[in-house]
């Protein structure tokens, strides 16, 4: 069994909807194409989908089954989309720094604002820590740097 994102959100907008040609349309999919993918699904999964009336459809149990983790699929995919969005920007990379209260406040603000300037694509989280605990720290890779 092989559904595809489309497949996902269009099943998603047609149970909203209540019909196939409202599913349909909101997926920006011809009804005839909406309906051959939604018995596409049921022939790929043996069992029916969505009850047919004159009123609409509603989904069986394994539509609602089906529904449920379609829902988590698709915001799923929501979520890799936003997080690789940084990348479609040029992001590059990421820098963990951590330094001490006298390194934060003194040669950081400086340094870091000329290393960002010459490195735009780089993204660095930087937090402050205890001189002893960095050390600790950047041994075990929990930082990329540390200043002490």
């Amino acid at each position: 069994m092989r559904f595809d994102l489309t497949d996902l959100k269009l099943f998603c907008e047609v149970v909203d909807a209540g019909s196939i040609t409202a599913g349909a349309e909101k997926s920006a999919l011809a009804l005839a194409a909406a309906s051959t993918r939604i018995r596409g699904m049921e022939q790929a999964l043996g069992a029916p989908l969505l009850i047919r009336s004159r009123q609409g459809v509603t989904p069986t149990e394994a539509g609602r089954t089906l529904l449920k983790h379609a829902r988590t699929l698709l915001a799923q995919s929501a979520r890799l989309r936003e997080d690789l969005s940084a990348y479609a920007g040029g992001l590059s990379g990421e820098v963990r720094l951590l330094a001490n209260t006298n390194a934060l406040t003194e040669f950081l603000p400086e340094a870091l604002s000329a290393f960002l300037a010459d490195h735009p694509h780089i993204s660095v989280d930087l937090e402050e820590k205890l001189s002893d605990e960095i050390v600790g720290l950047v041994a075990e890779g929990a930082a990329d740097v540390g200043i002490v």
